[in-house]
């Protein structure tokens, strides 16, 4: 039985090309925390998360690397479960749990190295490829044209469903935008928008949502905090509009929180996030239990795996940001990211999670 005797981290920096408006917020790095397990009988594991210039390494390195040290691989809830008991009083806190995410991500790949399978085998596969929901918008421009050609591109692809970045705009000018999209796809395909939760108030994301209702809504995404809740019941009143939120949730617990109180309606679970491989799972099944979908937050080479083994995956499809778009760079660190084929993914049946890291961009990053 293979056991972990030490953990190496990797606080990778990467520049944008140029700078991205999230919401109100402006990014001009990405910074990714890559963790790697290595165990006593030469076996390793990799996983990694967004760190967002957060101290994950530091948490990893200095509270976690101690508890896991000596453990089994193929014991990772009572892993998991120990580190969360011994920081008890940070356990159920952001920046913590995707600290856990990236270790128990790295603890699963190990095992899937371990056993000859990928992790979505291991959970017990249910699909051999999944459509996806392509992430566009980020860059406003002065004028639509920038996405317009983004949205052919991907039409090019074989994509039907977009996901498009709302917020930073007027309502009128992201009607416009979502106008485009909607212009090129037709009738058929799914427009999700997500506000990253820029809007004022419920009166403010009423407005909006009225605007962007008029070119077939699927669901809006992160109106505001996870934590107020009323104000997500108050807009679907208003509005009627669907709603995803959950993403910055950590554990399958504020998940379930999220759902017995009607806060949401579109699950939205990053396992980089919410605790790792089984606290995805959990969260998947609580969000099936009471008629549910997941949708799932990028990171689609971790997340191609997982959405495999679950029945109740967001109609749109597994959440996937293009490396063209020069948007997420983590494509930056490996060599294999996942290729759209006509609009879907195959699911990769590599050990582990089959990625390929580029150690050469991880050290180069990071010693930057």
């Amino acid at each position: 039985m293979s056991k972990i005797s030490s953990l190496e981290v990797f606080e990778a920096k990467i520049p944008l090309p140029e700078p991205v408006l999230v919401g109100s917020t402006v990014f001009k790095v990405r910074t990714y925390t890559v963790v790697k397990v290595i165990c006593s009988d030469g076996l390793e594991g990799i996983g990694y998360c967004y760190s967002r210039g957060l101290p994950i390494k530091e948490i990893i390195l200095n509270m976690i690397a101690p508890v896991v040290v000596g453990k089994e691989i193929e014991k990772s809830e009572e892993i998991r479960a120990e580190v969360l008991a011994t920081y008890w009083h940070s356990a159920e806190h952001g920046t913590f749990t995707a600290a856990v995410s990236a270790v128990d991500i790295a603890i699963w790949d190990a095992i899937g190295k371990a056993r000859n399978k990928s992790v979505a085998q291991i959970l017990g596969q249910k699909h051999d490829q999944l459509s996806v929901s392509y992430v566009i918008g980020y860059k406003y421009g002065s004028d639509e044209s920038g996405l317009i050609a983004d949205v052919d591109r991907a039409i090019s692809k074989g994509v039907k469903n977009f996901k498009l970045v709302v917020g930073a705009g007027t309502p009128e000018r992201d009607a416009k935008r979502m106008k485009a999209i909607r212009d090129r796809i037709g009738d058929t395909g799914r427009i999700g928008a997500d506000a990253f939760r820029s809007f004022k108030d419920v009166d403010d994301a009423t407005t909006r949502v009225n605007e962007l209702q008029k070119y077939d809504l699927a669901f809006l995404e992160d109106p505001f905090m996870e934590s107020q809740g009323e104000e997500v019941v108050e807009l679907r009143k208003r509005t009627g509009v669907q709603v995803a939120v959950g993403e910055s949730q950590f554990g399958h617990r504020g998940i379930a929180n999220l759902v017995r109180h009607k806060y949401v309606d579109l699950v939205r679970v990053d396992a980089l996030v919410v605790g790792g491989v089984n606290e995805f799972l959990l969260s998947a099944a609580i969000a099936s239990e009471s008629g549910m979908r997941v949708s799932t937050h990028i990171h689609s080479e971790v997340h191609v795996q997982l959405a495999a083994a679950i029945n109740n995956l967001d109609l749109g499809g597994l959440e996937y940001m293009d490396p063209v778009l020069n948007i997420d760079l983590v494509h930056l660190l490996i060599n294999n990211p996942l290729k759209l084929e006509n609009g879907i993914f195959h699911i990769p049946n590599e050990p582990g999670f089959g990625i390929d890291w580029n150690w050469e961009a991880v050290n180069r990053y990071s010693a930057s």
